[in-house]
């Protein structure tokens, strides 16, 4: 895909990479872990700055990390990666109509890899750019960042942010929601994790260790299994609903009525099935059999990530550390600006000085970048 784009084009004259995510908004005091790894992970390949840029820009830009390709309106996207509602409005009051997605007229799609097929198939064959192509692109965060890290907890459980009791970085599971509750045998060996963080670099790499520091994961988040499977440690998804309680072997049916971030996932690695445990929210949970289901049923989930990396929007040219760092202390990831700039500030005000020197260091003319591989072997 080294086609010159006017994605490509508009890159170079921004100096940094115009993405569209779901970035923290000006009154907010955190990030969503998953969302705000979009830019890291854009950077991580590229080597370039990234700005955040409006899902209805009628600029060209890129999407990459989370559900939300239904909001992508107006100009051209190029979608790498990327999730999509089957709903224009997913969260609704109740009583309140939903309005299927379809790709909205005037807007020009160029969908180079989606999360999954279900994905993919809501765009429509006319908008795709070659053969299908697969996976969260947070599926290559291995590649880069690998600590060593010691393991404190026999089982993380990663929370959705819908069952958070309230905004702030420290709020607790809502009370009502029993499964969540631990009893005092298994406090020092379960720990609950949300995927909030504060924004910053700094922040969000204590979080990624926290639930590297678990021998077990279970998540109602889709991102905490993307975390969980692409590190090789054992999970299920914490399912919230289904027939029968405990651990349940799902057919992946886009038309079932559960998750369908989940199904769209596990799709995209060419399973058919995949095993859930089944625990009613407001019905305490049996953690001994959860955690003996895990053992049980586990195995790795084998991921090329060839394909999503040839499907790169852009030149790829893999960030390095410098010796005894991580990505995450790399200049280029403490830049992002995880946060949206303020009202009437533009793509070119969010790039500022600072970041267009800093691109003019890391960056060759586009039209004399190589593409890379990232490197096997990631920094300690």
């Amino acid at each position: 895909m080294m086609e010159r784009s006017p994605l490509r084009a508009r890159t170079a004259a921004l100096g940094a990479v115009p993405l569209v995510w779901a970035a923290a908004t000006a009154d907010q005091s955190h990030v969503n872990l998953g969302d705000a790894l979009s830019p890291v992970m854009v950077a991580l390949l590229s080597s370039l700055p990234v700005v955040h840029t409006s899902h209805s820009a009628k600029s060209s830009r890129m999407a990459a990390v989370g559900t939300i390709g239904h909001m992508l309106r107006n100009g051209e996207v190029t979608l790498w990666g990327t999730g999509s509602s089957r709903y224009c409005n997913p969260h609704v009051a109740p009583g309140e109509e939903r309005i299927t997605f379809a790709p909205y007229p005037g807007t020009r799609y160029r969908v180079a890899a989606t999360r999954g097929p279900v994905s993919r198939a809501l765009f429509g064959a006319e908008n795709t750019l070659g053969p299908a192509v697969f996976g969260d692109p947070v599926w290559l965060l291995p590649q880069f960042y690998r600590p060593p890290i010691a393991k404190k907890w026999d089982l993380g459980v990663i929370v959705h942010l819908s069952e958070l009791n309230g905004d702030g970085l420290d709020t607790e599971v809502r009370p009502e929601l029993l499964r969540y509750h631990i009893p005092e045998d298994f406090r020092g060996s379960i720990h609950i994790i949300q995927t909030r963080t504060a924004i910053s670099a700094d922040a969000m790499r204590e979080r990624l260790d926290e639930i590297l520091a678990c021998r077990r994961l279970v998540s109602t988040s889709l991102h905490g299994m993307v975390f969980a499977e692409s590190y090789g440690i054992p999970c299920l998804y914490f399912a919230p609903k289904g027939r029968r309680r405990g651990l349940v072997p799902r057919p992946l049916d886009p038309d079932d009525g559960n998750d369908l971030r989940i199904t769209d996932l596990y799709q995209g690695l060419g399973l058919k099935q995949l095993h859930v445990y089944v625990q009613p929210r407001l019905l305490p949970t049996n953690w001994a059999h959860l955690m003996r289901s895990i053992d049980r049923v586990w195995e790795p989930k084998p991921f090329d990530y060839e394909p999503l990396l040839d499907a790169f929007p852009l030149a790829v040219a893999p960030l390095h550390p410098q010796p005894g760092e991580s990505v995450f202390d790399h200049p280029l990831i403490r830049a992002i600006p995880f946060q949206q700039p303020g009202r009437g500030q533009g793509e070119e005000d969010a790039a500022g000085p600072g970041l267009k020197r800093l691109a003019r260091r890391l960056m060759k003319p586009m039209a004399d970048r190589r593409p890379a591989q990232p490197h096997t072997r990631s920094p300690q």
